[in-house]
């Protein structure tokens, strides 16, 4: 057997149950004693006990953790071999909470940007009043990584991840009013949302959860007038997911040091302590820093706006 069939065979070992459990703690929701499913489709059902999984809105199934990446989330088989061959997976929890009233699960396309508005107006008032600087929003927005679009009669901020090349594979939207959130369907969950360093040859990464949260860490910064803000690369996961960690860094070999911005909550601390462990295996130089107020980065910010002069 040669080495590269050895490593898929590696790859297949891992179970959909270990890679879900490790890459998106909070995802696994029990249905019965031998089935799961999980909280963004509660129609893929995963029969532990087998390591199958079927998801019954896209007639799709497969078994083990590589078909899962390769099938539900598009990752591309090298990358999900290269990716399993070099998970440590967490112990499964065998106390997984009840699932919730299911939703109805929109059918799934391929990736497509959801249609820009003319103006920003409504994202940037929304995200002026969560703390958001206006220098971090110009950049964000004139790179192309954040915009509005409107839904229904709802204003959406568009929160876009790309890949090497500057194509947009991935995006996030999170409503100016209410509490709308999610994906955009056919989203590559590999690629993050990613403020870059102004030096390319930077060697530090801040990574955060969620878009927010990676702009309230720069704004921080900008305000604290410590650093140029963006000396260093900012990087937002959407969730508790370890994928774009590593395309981050496989796309980055200039970046020794990784500085982990993850929420102040248990999911938050348990995701941490597991990547931590990873990326320390790997010889990165790992630095735990949690909002040092509120849950979050953006609480930190509200907070911290209050004593911090805001002169830039």
């Amino acid at each position: 057997m040669g080495k590269y069939q050895k490593n898929i065979e590696a790859a297949r070992s891992v179970t959909i149950m270990q890679y879900l459990a490790t890459c998106h703690p909070g995802e696994l929701v029990r249905k019965t004693d031998d089935e799961y499913c999980t909280k963004t489709h509660s129609s893929l059902v995963i029969t532990p006990s087998k390591d199958l999984f079927h998801w019954f809105s896209q007639n799709i199934g497969g078994r083990s953790a590589l078909d899962y990446m390769t099938n539900v989330e598009r990752v591309d088989f090298v990358s999900a071999v290269r990716f399993l061959n070099n998970l440590t997976p967490v112990p499964v929890s065998s106390q997984m909470a009840k699932m919730p009233t299911p939703t109805k699960q929109q059918k799934s396309r391929e990736f497509e940007l959801p249609k820009a508005d003319k103006n920003c107006e409504a994202v940037v008032a929304y995200l002026m009043h969560r703390g958001i600087s206006p220098k971090v929003l110009r950049y964000c927005i004139n790179s192309g990584i954040l915009y509005q679009t409107t839904r229904g009669s709802y204003r959406n901020c568009v929160f876009v991840g790309k890949d090497e090349h500057g194509v947009a594979r991935c995006a996030f939207q999170r409503g100016c009013q209410g509490t709308f959130r999610g994906d955009v369907s056919g989203s590559q969950k590999q690629y993050g949302f990613l403020i870059s360093a102004e030096d390319p040859a930077c060697d530090t990464v801040e990574i955060y959860e969620a878009p927010i949260d990676a702009m309230s860490g720069a704004t921080i910064r900008q305000y604290k007038h410590d650093k140029p803000w963006r000396s260093v690369h900012y990087l937002a996961l959407g969730g508790l997911n370890y994928l774009p960690i590593d395309y981050f860094l496989q796309q980055h070999p200039q970046v020794k040091n990784v500085v982990l911005c993850f929420d102040r909550d248990e999911p938050g601390r348990n995701f941490t302590e597991a990547v931590a462990k990873k990326l320390t295996d790997k010889k990165y130089a790992v630095n735990d820093m949690p909002p040092a107020v509120g849950k979050d980065y953006n609480e930190y910010l509200v907070a911290a706006k209050k004593l911090i002069s805001m002169e830039r």
